[in-house]
């Protein structure tokens, strides 16, 4: 990615949560806009505060927008704004997206796009004058601007690049599903409009089945993201999650030993390939009628057959291996019958031991 050029398309503009001014449903689409980076500890950004808000007053319209954008956090984003108001909207970049798009280097930066979207104009805003945007807006053309006798004041960006990250906020667009894995940023897990309980239940890898619920669990939904990047060990981010979400939700996780009516799986006769050797990642696909998956482990397998059979099932197969499978799971004969047909694992009822995750709640530590 390059720095922008003036005269072509302007990076987009990804808000991660508006402050104040939020645009009508339309946003900032075939309107010029105004765009200003800056921080609450800079203190050059609050010397140019009163002549942007002139510049609001005189030139702001629907036509055209005053967005300032910061990558603090909103607290201290309201908390400033209580001393020293922004006119125009104000909102949160909160993963540094457009930061980086942009290629800030140092704030308070200010940049001028116009309603078809292209970037006219970038600089500190001292040197954005009522002249220059007066002449923009009546002409489309942007006059050059001297430069100043003294270079303008910046603070350079600094973002330290934390071990560990977790933010959670309400979800305002709607269940949008999960993840998890590096995606080149770092290792992490993302939750878009989940139920708490079910983050937590698959941030601890555990089927619906081993898992009891004492109390009534939260009910909304929640946006949550932890991302490691540095070398800290998948296992280590998992647990901190878990203790974060329980610890602001008000959840005691337990567990227990009981007994219960399951299967279990053995294979006296293995009619299975291993394809540990090929590599690649695990893959499964479960609808209510067919379990289709590639190179997964009897570990892998387990936790998808567990909720869509609905029984608990006990690996006795001393199997190490990654192997394939398709299967139906419209009933337990059914999945058995395949199993022991096409694999040579066999199911038979027993009741066993099963660890079971108890997720209690207490009071949450919001209201």
């Amino acid at each position: 990615m390059g720095v922008p050029e003036i005269g072509g398309p302007a990076p987009e503009i990804a808000v991660g949560e508006w402050i104040t001014g939020r645009p009508d449903v339309d946003g900032m689409i075939g309107k010029n806009v105004v765009l200003e980076f800056w921080g609450t500890h800079c203190g050059p950004c609050a010397s140019a505060i009163p002549h942007l808000n002139e510049l609001v007053d005189k030139y702001g319209s629907d036509k055209t927008l005053f967005l300032s954008l910061s990558q603090d956090t909103p607290d201290a984003v309201g908390r400033f704004l209580q001393k020293r108001p922004i006119k125009g909207a104000v909102a949160i970049d909160r993963d540094g997206r457009t930061f980086s798009a942009y290629e800030i280097k140092g704030i308070p930066h200010t940049v001028l796009i116009d309603a078809q979207g292209k970037l006219r104009w970038q600089g500190h805003p001292t040197q954005f004058t009522a002249t220059l945007l007066a002449t923009f807006l009546e002409s489309d053309r942007v006059p050059i601007v001297a430069n100043p006798s003294a270079a303008p004041e910046v603070v350079p960006i600094t973002k330290p690049r934390p071990m560990f990250s977790l933010t959670i906020n309400p979800n305002t667009s709607g269940p949008g599903g999960f993840g998890y894995g590096d995606d080149g940023r770092g290792w992490g897990i993302e939750f878009i409009g989940c139920q708490v309980v079910d983050a937590i239940r698959y941030v601890l890898d555990v089927s619906p089945l081993r898992l009891r619920i004492e109390g009534i669990a939260p009910t909304g939904r929640w946006d949550i993201e932890m991302r490691s990047t540095f070398p800290l060990k998948p296992a280590s981010a998992r647990e901190r999650t878990i203790e974060v979400l329980c610890g602001i939700f008000g959840i005691r996780l337990s567990r227990v030993v009981e007994q219960k009516e399951g299967w279990r799986l053995t294979c006296p006769h293995p009619r299975l390939t291993d394809m540990s050797e090929l590599g690649g990642g695990m893959s499964t696909s479960c609808s209510q009628q067919h379990l289709s998956a590639a190179n997964i482990t009897l570990e892998k397998l387990i936790k998808t057959l567990e909720p869509a059979l609905g029984v608990v099932l006990l690996d006795e197969t001393h199997l190490l291996g990654k192997y394939d499978f398709e299967l139906p799971v419209t009933s337990v004969e059914a999945a058995r019958e395949s199993l022991e047909n096409e694999y040579g694992i066999t199911l038979e009822p027993v009741v066993c031991d099963v660890e079971m995750v108890v997720l209690a709640m207490y009071e949450a530590a919001f209201s």
